[in-house]
């Protein structure tokens, strides 16, 4: 017997893309939005003629998130009638079987709360308490524990990576707790909280090798959640310029990368990565971590100007501490101590040349980047945290 699907059922994989299929069309061909198709298909922007009225709305499978600049009154209706908000949202009701849930106040596990000062905080208070009920319902193991891991988390994966294979690891009992746990780390890393990210990817890298230390470790990330589960990353309408930072850290076989890049005073995306290959010198590994940055900043330029269009034009600025990477970015300089790098880790030049980054030199106590590369004491961590996140 062979079944037809004559209606997709929600849930299934048929559903979202026939969705997609009737959606997609209905914003561009009966709304004329304009999809960022350069940057995200799932973005639509309408281009105001007088450039007065805001409207941007993004879908992900059956939600939509709308961004516009229409006053409303306390029923939520605009109070101007002929705004694209107004005329958007009674064909979107005549078209579609649609739930208005009125202004945002969470979306996807991420909760936003708006600022009196017009800034707007996003953090993921409540997933991370129904994570600590499920993960550490007795509490915080360590008392006032102010950085999620310890000083041995590097040595504990390098030895967890020595000890065994994922083929054959020593304590095979281990990993599905293990997976679940950093599984669950992984989405509030991700969403809202860089300071997480370091801890996470070294967690991450030996999710099929666990070891009864590294539990132990994540003692301290869920420690660490205990003493601060409500922060978040905050965006201000001030400082609408795309800028970001990238170091490297040198300090153990496999170089870590670390980069972030910010819009409106709060972070757009962060990463820490292992790299792939061996550095031989400290300025190898910063040259790959600015790299490795600038595939970031070049996707983030297009959705960005995808939505505001009006931005000014110019290259965007990628920091790094490393006089000998800077140099690299520019011209071929060093060429006996860099003859060796691959090609592809000279993306970094290939965007300088084409005038869409610059790579100023700052001191690391200016580096943001380093947040993400190794373990750094309670006071700098703390610091950079506040920096980074845009705490007050």
């Amino acid at each position: 017997m062979v079944c037809v699907i004559t209606k997709p059922i929600y849930g299934i994989p048929q559903a979202g893309r026939r969705l997609q299929r009737k959606i997609f069309p209905w914003c561009t061909d009966v709304m004329k939005l304009r999809q960022l198709d350069d940057s995200d298909d799932c973005v639509f922007v309408y281009d105001d003629p007088s450039g007065n009225e805001i409207f941007s709305v993004g879908i992900y499978v059956d939600n939509m998130q709308i961004v516009h600049s229409a006053e409303l009154d306390e029923t939520g209706a605009a109070l101007d009638e002929n705004s694209f908000y107004a005329r958007f949202m009674n064909r979107l009701r005549d078209d579609w079987d649609v739930i208005d849930e009125g202004p945002m106040t969470d979306l996807l596990g991420i909760d936003c709360d708006k600022q009196p000062d017009g800034s707007i905080l996003l953090h993921q208070d409540r997933y991370i308490r129904t994570m600590l009920s499920r993960f550490a319902p007795d509490g915080p193991v360590h008392k006032r524990c102010s950085i999620p891991y310890s000083a041995d988390l590097p040595r504990l994966v390098i030895e967890a990576f020595e000890g065994s294979s994922a083929d054959a690891p020593s304590h095979p009992e281990l990993i599905k707790p293990y997976q679940t746990r950093v599984g669950a780390l992984m989405y509030a890393c991700t969403g809202t909280r860089p300071d997480l990210a370091y801890a996470v990817h070294q967690h991450c890298r030996v999710l099929s090798r666990p070891t009864p230390e590294l539990m132990a470790e994540l003692d301290y990330v869920f420690s660490y959640l205990f003493e601060n589960q409500g922060i978040g990353i905050r965006f201000t309408p001030e400082d609408g310029v795309l800028r970001g930072t990238a170091d490297a850290s040198w300090e153990v076989r496999a170089s870590t990368s670390g980069w972030i890049v910010y819009w409106h005073g709060a972070p757009l995306c962060w990463g820490s990565r292992k790299q792939k290959s061996i550095a031989l010198s400290s300025c190898e590994s910063e040259i790959v971590a600015l790299s490795e940055a600038a595939k970031e900043v070049i996707y983030l330029r297009k959705f960005v100007r995808g939505l505001v269009p009006s931005l000014p034009e110019g290259p965007t600025v990628l920091s790094t501490d490393n006089k000998a990477a800077r140099d690299l970015s520019y011209n071929p300089e060093h060429h006996d101590r860099s003859k060796h790098i691959a090609r592809r880790h000279f993306f970094i030049r290939d965007m300088v040349e084409a005038q869409e980054i610059v790579v100023p030199l700052v001191s690391t106590e200016d580096n943001d980047a380093d947040f993400f590369t190794k373990p750094l004491p309670p006071k700098r961590f703390k610091m950079l945290r506040r920096k980074v996140m845009n705490l007050r």
